[in-house]
């Protein structure tokens, strides 16, 4: 559902499935998004993201997604938790974050 969101939205994706695919797809094409599983293949997801909010790249847009029941683990890992399977509310966020709203109109009176 994410890929295909921002697919149609003329994004670019790339996945990766492990923590050293993430950290090395960070140093050649650095991304504006980042989607991290927190229970990716080897549960690494929280340590990638604290990782990276310690890094160069720290200001990268991060959303994690989880199976966990822990509503504490977004201060863990500092991004946006959505919860699965549902992931309420993750594609309007994306939404919003590929097409902001529009700057207010002023009034030329």
């Amino acid at each position: 559902m994410l890929m295909e969101l921002a697919i149609e939205e003329g994004y670019g994706i790339r996945c990766v499935t492990t923590e050293a695919e993430a950290a090395a797809a960070l140093h050649t094409e650095p991304p504006g998004l980042v989607v991290a599983d927190l229970d990716m293949a080897t549960r690494a997801g929280g340590k990638f993201l604290r990782t990276l909010r310690r890094s160069p790249h720290r200001n990268i847009v991060c959303f994690a997604v989880t199976a966990t029941n822990d509503m504490m683990i977004a201060v863990s890992v500092d991004a946006p938790v959505f919860f699965k399977p549902a992931l309420e509310g993750m594609a309007e966020a994306m939404s919003r974050l590929f097409r902001p709203d529009p700057p207010p109109a002023t009034d030329s009176a």
